[in-house]
């Protein structure tokens, strides 16, 4: 059974489609949302799944454009024990944005606290400024998703209980490589982040840093466990 923990269904060229297969195949899938009105969208199709669930997001790389859209994610907050893509995101096309998307993830956080969620997060060049922020709400069940930032800040990050997703195209670079060798075995979890991703078999994923599926599945399940029953 593969899992992963953060694909944009909703991006996909058949999204129906996909959550067929998963059914059939017993794959477990957390499909990303990039705004409230997305997952407004989407959840419909998710009501009478097992196998796959919908988390409520508001990208970063969204907040300038999309900033009307803020106001909206507490509403849905009730609707899915999964939150994502949230946090933050420094790298040079988006740094212009960088008040708004820190002031816009700080209310997220506001929002979530509390909640008993399982929440991925998006820490480009802004990794400890993403960390801050969760520390600041107490912030649980976090996965923190394609990490790239640096090795130092992994201990901090495993500190507080969080866990990391990675995926092939990590696993086939010198600086994802060092950073997978950084995470304790017991925090890793594993991702497509499709369709973005051109490397994304999460077999090869596993494959390649020398984990099993089973090891993974013990790892989510050891997540999943930390939001109640009646929310999974």
């Amino acid at each position: 059974m593969i899992i992963d923990t953060h694909c944009h269904i909703d991006m996909l060229p058949s999204p129906e489609s996909y959550l067929m297969e998963k059914e059939r195949s017993g794959d477990i899938t957390l499909g990303m949302t990039n705004l409230p009105s997305h997952f407004a969208m989407g959840i419909p199709y998710f009501n009478n799944l097992k196998k796959s669930r919908l988390a409520l997001g508001f990208h970063p790389q969204f907040a300038q454009t999309h900033q009307s859209e803020l106001k909206d994610f507490p509403k849905f907050i009730s609707k899915t024990s999964y939150i994502g893509e949230i946090g933050l995101d420094f790298s040079k096309n988006y740094i212009d944005s960088k008040d708004i998307q820190l002031s816009s993830f700080d209310f997220i956080c506001q929002c979530i606290r509390g909640t008993n969620k399982i929440i991925s997060v998006h820490s480009r060049k802004a990794e400890k400024d993403v960390l801050d922020i969760l520390k600041k709400y107490a912030i649980k069940n976090v996965i923190f998703h394609w990490y790239s930032g640096p090795l130092g800040l992994i201990d901090d990050i495993v500190n507080e209980g969080y866990y990391f997703s990675i995926n092939e195209a990590m696993t086939k670079s010198v600086s994802g490589r060092n950073i997978i060798n950084k995470i304790p075995r017991n925090r890793v979890l594993t991702e497509s982040d499709s369709p973005f991703n051109k490397l994304s078999n999460i077999s090869n994923a596993i494959l390649n840093c020398g984990l099993t599926e089973v090891h993974i599945q013990s790892n989510f399940r050891t997540l999943i466990l930390k939001i109640t029953k009646k929310e999974v």
